[in-house]
């Protein structure tokens, strides 16, 4: 549509590793630390089971479709919270030693008319 063209000719491109620089600096200068993180085989390995997200892990036909994964036990989460818990344990192994509760696997529908 108009809108969208509109919308997508506001957005300026910027190459990501210059993405990178800017929100480093910008983090640094209030304090926060950046850590980069290298993120292959997080969206093809399950959060859900403990799996390390490693290649003897990955299978990508678990993400069942765009925005799905499916544990080994058949429970579904969102793909994206999926690699972003197993992101998150490759840089802090330890971040859910006391549990997951509360972890997005209870989603609810909303609809907006």
């Amino acid at each position: 549509s108009k809108m969208n063209k509109k919308v997508n000719q506001s957005f300026v491109g910027i190459p990501h590793q210059e993405f990178i620089k800017k929100v480093m600096y910008k983090a640094e200068n209030v304090g926060i630390k950046v850590i980069l993180v290298d993120e292959s085989y997080t969206s093809g390995t399950s959060f859900l089971d403990n799996e390390l997200p490693i290649k003897e892990n990955y299978n990508k036909s678990r993400r069942i479709h765009r925005g799905l994964f499916r544990s080994n036990n058949g429970t579904l989460i969102n793909a994206d919270l999926n690699g972003a818990y197993q992101i998150m344990k490759k840089v802090f192994p330890n971040v859910f030693s006391e549990g997951i509760e509360g972890v997005g696997l209870y989603p609810i529908r909303v609809n907006i008319a």
